[in-house]
């Protein structure tokens, strides 16, 4: 038995691959750029001091690394292209490679751009705190030559890029009464963009090696700033900045509570339901049951959720339960114990709990009484009804064992589903589970908290699924007998 699990739990090793992979691929692509999101911007912070937490947050959240262990590139691109973080200034970057093939003429006109916007910047900076008054006069040609320094670097139009440069030089003669100097490097760099190029290495394919210095290695197990998701570890919080496993750690708890709970409560109703409808097929009662399950099962937990809170946590008709949450307002007393903080939140639970198990009563008891009625039906029942077994005694220990099969096929697939659908009751209820906490991250783009959060309910759903396995070998014994 021990054999199987270990064999088991091997076959589901590429599968725990796959989902880290798509993890990533979704994190890795996910909109916006997640320093922006996360730098402090105070009127009293200079540009450097944002460019220097935008660093170290790049730092922290592992960006300036390289994607993967490779990429395959051409050869007009250099193996850096992951430390441009502008997304804007990659697309001009790759565009220029692609008109031009020769990633060292590109780079030159990048570096002349750049040289020119710190020469130009801590000119400003003095001429600010030497002379003010000047300084205010002439502030508009000071941001027309900065906006057009930041053009040039986002921009691939040939017109465009001579528009900003007379732009520049004016404005800079216009203040220093002489030609500048600084604008002849980009002249110079676009002058070769345009007279020197390579565009057939744009046709050569190249692979670049990083090794295990990468993203994904990072975000997969970890480094000296991060453990890895293997060691439980999802990174930071895009939003508020703290480590994502403490965001979630304690709505991972509530969100399996209520679907144990549920699992275990619909198991324990339908399974005697659908054993006295099998016995007793053709009755009143349980054709009214049969009825009543499956008209359950067609209203959607959205709709029953609001129906119970209007009914019984309604101070206009029944006010007999709160209307959300999963404690008291004043929170429990400082002496509470365990059982008292149960019995503190029980009000709380019971209508989640109903909106978690109804819907799983008509799908679980169906099965039950198809796999009780066919079980019956075979010689072996005969054989034990005619040896004067009682009739508890045949469907319990013999008629019920054999059909277990289709119920643990149904758990392996309800429990996932009861997972992944908690948004609807968590969001109704306010339960402070996975399923709020995903529409709040998703609304407020906070990729980690949301990826954290599938990437779990996928592990939830291959924990189930070996769960599953383990159950088949012990309710059927030619199972068990083959693998062993």
């Amino acid at each position: 038995m021990l054999v199987y699990i270990i064999k088991r739990i091997i076959w589901f090793i590429p599968t725990l691959f796959a989902v880290t992979i798509l993890g990533f691929i979704l994190l890795a692509s996910s909109p916006g750029d997640p320093v922006n999101s996360m730098v402090n911007l105070n009127s009293k912070n200079t540009s450097a001091d944002i460019e220097q937490q935008k660093t170290y947050w790049r730092k922290q959240l592992g960006l300036n690394l390289p994607l993967f262990y490779f990429s395959v590139t051409t050869l007009a691109e250099p193996d850096t292209l992951y430390k441009i973080y502008d997304k804007g200034k990659l697309n001009v970057y790759k565009t220029l490679l692609h008109q031009n093939g020769n990633y060292k003429i590109v780079d030159s006109y990048f570096n002349a751009v750049r040289q020119c916007k710190q020469t130009f910047e801590t000119a400003i900076f003095h001429e600010e705190q030497l002379y003010p008054e000047s300084f205010k006069y002439n502030r508009k040609q000071f941001t027309a030559i900065a906006l057009s320094l930041s053009s040039l670097e986002k921009t691939t139009d040939t017109s465009a890029q001579r528009h900003h440069l007379s732009i520049i030089e004016n404005n800079l003669y216009a203040f220093y009464k002489k030609p500048p100097d600084v604008v002849t490097p980009i002249k110079e760099a676009l002058k070769n963009l345009h007279l020197h190029s390579d565009k057939y290495k744009n046709y050569i394919p190249k692979i670049n090696w990083y090794g295990f210095h990468n993203q994904y290695h990072r975000w997969l197990f970890g480094d000296s700033n991060s453990k890895g998701i293997i060691r439980g570890d999802f990174g930071i919080s895009y939003i508020k900045k703290e480590p994502v496993i403490a965001i979630i750690k304690d709505k991972l708890v509530w969100s399996l509570f209520f679907s144990i709970l549920s699992i275990v409560l619909a198991y324990a109703i339908s399974i005697p339901i659908g054993i006295k409808i099998a016995e007793k097929p053709n009755t009143r009662v349980s054709k009214f049951t049969q009825y009543f399950f499956f008209a359950l099962y067609s209203m959607p937990p959205f709709f029953v959720g609001v129906l119970l809170l209007m009914l019984f946590a309604n101070p206009d008709i029944f006010s007999i339960f709160p209307p959300s949450g999963i404690k008291p307002i004043e929170g429990y007393d400082d002496d509470a114990n365990l059982f008292q903080k149960f019995t503190d939140s029980l009000p709380y639970m019971i209508l989640p709990l109903i909106c978690y198990t109804y819907s799983s009563l008509a799908f679980i008891t169906r099965i039950t009484t198809i796999g009780i009625n066919e079980q019956l039906r075979f010689d072996y029942i005969k054989t034990a009804r005619a040896k004067g077994l009682s009739e508890n005694k045949i469907i319990w220990k013999h008629a019920f064992k054999n059909s277990l099969l289709p119920l643990i096929t149904v758990f392996s697939s309800v429990f996932p589903t009861v997972i992944g659908g908690s948004v609807i009751i968590e969001s109704i209820f306010t339960i402070p589970g996975m399923g709020l906490e995903i529409v709040r991250s998703i609304l407020a783009h906070d990729y980690p908290v949301v990826i954290a959060i599938i990437t779990l309910s996928a592990l939830l759903t291959i924990f189930s699924y070996l769960l599953a396995d383990i159950l088949y070998t012990w309710a059927d014994p030619r199972i068990r007998n083959k693998i062993q």
